[in-house]
């Protein structure tokens, strides 16, 4: 067994990787989802993505968004799905169509 051993102290986010991350998180593009399955008519259960069928394990935390400038109201849910995988599920109150950030 071969172990690594690295001596630099762990590195901490600075001014340009928190440019960087606001950046990257205008490019990505939300995608539509077709949700299948509601509990209570409001906590997404299962929803349909890119073709296949997503089944929500748990929901982390509930946040609302509210309108700014010409985007609508968003609630957006941090769900957990399938083998752990973690994802922020966004609907539009204005409308009701929901969204996955990717």
């Amino acid at each position: 067994m071969v172990q690594w051993i690295n001596a630099r102290a762990p590195r901490r986010a600075g001014f340009g990787d928190r440019v960087w991350a606001a950046f990257g998180a205008l490019l990505r593009r939300p995608e539509p989802v077709e949700m299948v399955e509601q509990r209570f008519n409001f906590l997404p259960r299962a929803f349909r993505w890119r073709g296949d069928l997503w089944r929500v394990r748990s929901v982390m935390r509930v946040w609302d968004q509210p309108r700014t400038g010409i985007r609508p109201p968003r609630r957006y849910f941090e769900v957990i799905c399938g083998q752990g995988g973690s994802y922020i599920l966004i609907q539009d109150l204005h409308v009701g169509i929901w969204h996955l950030s990717v």
